[in-house]
């Protein structure tokens, strides 16, 4: 779902405690509220796509958490268009 390894998922839950909190199952797995996974997309977008550092990521959720929900919405709609186009394309090949 959000192309990115697990090991990378779990190390951020722990970095992010306060954004990502997954429950348990009976077994041990980890169980993603929506609002955890849309929480892991924004730290992806902050680190990966704009360069952040996990700290920096962790202010700005802090601070401007408001502020990025909005642009997360938009960015995943541009995305889902960028697919379907590329799938398109891809079926014209």
């Amino acid at each position: 779902m959000l192309e990115i390894p697990q090991s990378k998922i779990r190390y951020w839950e722990k970095e992010f405690k306060q954004f990502v909190r997954p429950k348990r199952s009976r077994r041990g797995d980890r169980m993603f509220s929506e609002k955890d996974i849309e929480n892991l997309k924004q730290i992806k977008h902050l680190v990966q796509e704009l360069g952040f550092t996990l700290e920096g990521a962790k202010q700005y959720m802090k601070h401007h958490k408001k502020e990025l929900d909005p642009k997360m919405a938009v960015i995943d709609k541009l995305n889902k268009i960028k697919k379907m186009l590329e799938d398109m394309r891809d079926s014209i090949d």
